[in-house]
């Protein structure tokens, strides 16, 4: 996790210093996260970094941000950029006594609550947790979520599943891929889509259920004034749309001309994930042949996306199993017969989507199993 740290006196500073060094050695133990990326700047005296220009520097390059001081300059100056559920920053702010830790955005996919905590180990502190799910021991989706690499499509369902969870109702959950582990409570494994609160689905049609659902809703007789006669019909409300949690199990295989743009790239992309029913955030990688591996294009393509790119030889392509749509032109010029379908194959995935040429650009997909698990991570 990259975390960018700011402290507004010396005490705050000498702190913050000491948090970095106690959180670098926990990712040299392997303890918490191993992946810990601190910078420590001044928010104070000589050197003193422009307060509003790091936060909004930090909120594009870092992780989560640690205010070390008041949680009042912390909020003033998070508060420009605030959006999202599903994309904000984590948030914690310590007190230069090192006394208390609070998470004060994205406590749960942001994973700003384990953050405080972790920073509360390391400085001493007391952390302060105050989402209801947490202090009431109730089943967060949305940290499960974070933890076991779900994007969540529409985060304002999240609300509606922690409400009915916190009072001690049940929500019902489907998944396209196999969960290990005992469900928390009040969590009901479904097998139909259609009546499922939660749906964890690379599909974009994983709300496919509430329109269903919705076509199903039974009409109530409305009565025309006071002569009591049925004036019509009138639907009652469909029912909301389940939490969508999206997994990221697709491989997206891709041929392109050469000097193909990134746009160019992206509009194939995007053309395809529509055609295949497929949400872009559930493409974990995408794969070419190695002679694609410098194209610009390319590259600036999955920079894009977040996502790492994945080349195979001719001969590792020539021997990937399965049916393929084969090409006399694609042969001649790279020396294999079909570079989208079998490097979306490569992986040992299942073609769920053939090859789409749009632009001088190919696209297939194929998905692999993921197991995904409610044991605590």
């Amino acid at each position: 996790m990259r975390v960018s740290c700011i402290a507004f006196t010396e005490r705050g500073y000498a702190l913050a210093e000491r948090t970095a060094r106690a959180l670098s050695d926990c990712a040299q133990t392997g303890e918490d996260d191993p992946g810990w990326d601190v910078s420590v700047s001044r928010g104070f005296g000589e050197g003193k970094a422009d307060l509003c220009a790091w936060t909004a520097l930090a909120w594009e390059a870092s992780d989560a941000l640690l205010f070390v001081g008041a949680a009042g300059i912390a909020v003033r100056a998070i508060a420009p950029h605030v959006a999202s559920k599903a994309s904000d920053s984590a948030v914690v702010v310590i007190d230069e006594a090192g006394r208390f830790a609070v998470p004060l955005l994205s406590g749960h996919l942001g994973g700003a609550n384990e953050l405080a905590q972790t920073v509360a180990r390391a400085a001493g502190a007391i952390p302060v947790i105050t989402t209801a799910t947490d202090v009431r021991g109730v089943w967060a989706v949305d940290t499960w979520a974070r933890c076991a690499g779900l994007a969540v499509s529409n985060p304002e369902a999240i609300k509606r599943v922690s409400a009915r969870l916190l009072s001690g109702g049940r929500v019902a959950l489907y998944s396209d891929m196999p969960i290990s582990g005992q469900p928390p409570e009040g969590v009901d494994i479904a097998s139909d889509r259609a009546r499922a609160d939660i749906v964890v689905s690379p599909f974009a049609g994983a709300n496919a259920g509430a329109s269903v659902r919705a076509a199903e809703t039974t009409g109530d007789v409305v009565l025309a004034g006071e002569t009591g006669k049925p004036a019509g019909v009138r639907a009652q409300a469909p029912a909301p749309e389940p939490l969508r949690l999206v997994v990221p199990c697709i491989v997206a295989g891709i041929g392109c001309r050469r000097g193909a743009c990134a746009e160019a790239i992206g509009e194939a992309f995007l053309l395809a994930c529509g055609q295949a029913g497929i949400s872009p955030s559930a493409v974990r990688e995408a794969a070419t042949i190695d002679v694609k591996a410098h194209e610009e294009g390319l590259l600036a393509f999955c920079r894009a996306r977040k996502i790492p790119l994945a080349t195979y030889s001719v001969e590792e392509l020539s021997q990937v199993e399965g049916s393929v749509s084969p090409s006399d032109f694609v042969r001649a010029t790279v020396g294999v017969d079909n570079v989208c379908e079998r490097a979306a194959l490569a992986d040992g995935g299942k073609l769920i989507f053939p090859k789409l040429a749009h632009g001088g650009v190919t696209v297939a997909f194929s998905k692999v199993t993921i197991e995904l698990s409610f044991k605590e991570l």
